[in-house]
């Protein structure tokens, strides 16, 4: 039994890739018999501390938002402190406090850093952070990357290969829970029976929609584009669907709850991921459209993973980044072409088993803290 402690940004209710991946690891972590921690930050200041599925959730309030990354000092204590006693110290990056936060624990401690994405296109901030990540990386015991294709595009972990550990990221197999295919009846209008091309996400520029949006206007007549997700570009986004006159093509859902969204995939004839940067490093939610078999198209971003994870003519399509004709005429070939869709939905279903099932996932990463306690035992680096 080994003492684990996790540094994450935010952690379950709230939702995202980094804390969906957080949350299978830790509660794959405390079913292996593990005592496990989670330090995150709090969005509303109503969830308390407490024990989710075994996992003890430490929250801080946040104290100042700096460009995406919550600061605060309670964080910083909170997260020392739970780290005193523990064995593996699992940092999700990027997090600018967590990272400065493990400089400070034990050296016989084991860091591990799950490198999700560097920190790109932040200007200013990006340069201030590289020495803090480079001191990092060189405390850390290993590194996590999510794909082969991102660990080799980063310039930031170039001079850290020897230490490089690729772990593709795995999600429930969501299909099998038998997902209702009812939707909120505001949302049941809207579509009208049409095809559903479905894209989530937060509302941020990295995420490309407004591209999406500019898709519409070339789709067949029976396609209809539902964006799920709330973030700051929200009346952006409104503003635009407006301006090309996309009412009846688009839809805005704001966030959904779990069943609905299961609905969502359900119902849905491809999912589209449009974004347009290697922010987007990897695409967790890519793996639960190829878990409910939906075809997809994405964008071919360089030195992202994204392209890897959907397999060009397996799982489905990838595209230009930043071309709206190119997203709807990959769309549209898809829901035309009836062979083609049914290869497609077979190709995502057995991608997404052979590949990135939570099962999977979870074993390599522990097999990662196996060896990383092995070395603890044999009296590794004090």
């Amino acid at each position: 039994m080994a003492n684990i402690v996790h540094f994450g940004k935010y952690y379950l209710p709230d939702s995202g890739g980094i804390e969906s991946v957080t949350a299978s690891l830790a509660k794959g972590s405390v079913n292996a018999g593990n005592v496990v921690t989670v330090v995150c930050f709090e969005k509303s200041p109503s969830t308390p501390n407490d024990v989710i599925d075994g996992v003890n959730v430490v929250r801080a309030p946040i104290a100042k938002l700096i460009a995406s990354q919550p600061l605060g000092l309670n964080y910083f204590f909170s997260s020392l402190s739970a780290a005193r006693n523990a064995d593996i110290v699992h940092l999700h990056a990027p997090n600018m406090l967590g990272a400065l936060c493990s400089l400070f624990i034990k050296r016989k401690t084991r860091l591990l850093v799950h490198w999700h994405s560097d920190v790109v296109n932040k200007g200013l901030l990006g340069k201030l952070v590289r020495p803090l990540e480079k001191a990092l990386l060189w405390r850390a015991d290993s590194i996590l990357a999510t794909s082969q294709v991102y660990a080799e595009a980063s310039e930031t972990l170039a001079p850290f290969k020897s230490k490089i550990a690729v772990v593709p990221i795995g999600v429930p197999d969501t299909k099998l829970g038998g997902a209702e295919k009812t939707l909120p009846s505001h949302i049941e209008q809207s579509i009208q029976g049409k095809k559903i091309i479905l894209s989530v996400g937060r509302l941020v520029p990295y995420k490309g929609f407004e591209v999406l949006i500019d898709a519409a206007k070339d789709l067949i007549e029976d396609a209809i584009i539902v964006i799920v997700g709330a973030g700051p570009l929200i009346e952006n986004l409104r503003n635009h669907i407006a301006s090309a006159h996309a009412h009846q093509r688009v839809i805005l859902t704001g966030r959904l709850s779990d069943h609905d969204l299961h609905s969502l995939f359900s119902r849905a004839s491809l999912y589209c991921l449009p974004s347009t940067y290697r922010a987007e490093a990897f695409g967790v939610v890519l793996l639960e459209a190829m878990a409910h078999g939906l075809p997809i198209v994405a964008t071919d971003i360089p030195g992202s993973g994204v392209p890897w994870v959907n397999q060009h003519g397996v799982s489905g399509l990838n595209v230009p980044v930043n071309n709206s004709s190119a997203i709807a005429d990959a769309c549209n070939h898809i829901l035309e072409s009836s062979d083609l869709r049914r290869r497609l939905v077979n190709g995502a279903r057995q991608r997404f088993l052979s590949e990135f099932t939570e099962e999977v996932f979870i074993k390599r990463v522990l097999s990662i803290y196996e060896r990383l306690l092995t070395d603890i035992r044999q009296g590794g680096a004090d």
